[in-house]
C-alpha cells in the first residue's frame, strides 16, 4: 500500500510549478510527522495523516509497513532536506494543492531518501498522502 500511495510522488515530481510559501508549510508539517515516525508512533502517524490516506490504508497495516521500513534501518543518524516539488490539480490525484518533501536521511544500517507527499486540506493545514523510503547509493 506504500507504494500506492507513494505513486502520486512521481506524478508530481514529473510535472511541477512553484509555489515557495506552499512548499515552506508543507516542509513545516513534515516535521512533527517524522518525528513521530523516529519515534515508532506508527498510530499517532496515521490519525495525523490526511483523510485521503487513512482510507487507502489501515493503521494496523500502516504499522507493520513502517515497521518493516523502518526497523531494519536502526537508528536515524540525520535528515536533510533534499528537494520540494509544488503541484497544482497533478493527473491521477484528487484535486488540490500537492508538495512532495525529499529528505535524504542516514542511519545505523544505511542512507535513505524519504519522500512524502503532502496536500493542503480545507482549512489550510498540509497533511501527509503519501510515504516512500528508497536506499540512497
Amino acid at each position: 500500500m506504500i507504494c500506492a500511495i507513494a505513486m502520486l510522488g512521481t506524478v508530481l515530481v514529473a510535472c511541477s510549478e512553484s509555489d515557495p510559501a506552499a512548499e515552506a508549510a508543507a516542509r513545516l508539517a513534515t516535521e512533527p510527522w517524522l518525528a513521530l515516525m523516529d519515534a515508532g508512533e506508527h498510530q499517532r502517524c496515521w490519525e495525523a495523516a490526511a483523510p485521503v490516506f487513512r482510507e487507502q490504508v489501515t493503521a494496523a497495516a500502516w504499522a507493520a509497513q513502517a515497521r518493516a521500513i523502518r526497523d531494519p534501518l536502526g537508528e536515524p543518524r540525520g535528515r536533510e532536506l533534499s528537494a520540494t516539488t509544488f503541484k497544482t490539480n497533478p493527473w491521477g490525484a484528487p484535486e488540490g494543492r500537492y508538495v512532495i518533501v525529499v529528505y535524504a536521511s542516514g542511519w545505523d544500517n544505511g542512507d535513505i531518501y524519504e519522500t512524502l507527499s503532502m496536500r493542503e486540506q480545507a482549512d489550510g493545514a498540509w497533511r501527509l498522502v503519501g510515504y516512500h523510503v528508497k536506499q540512497r547509493y
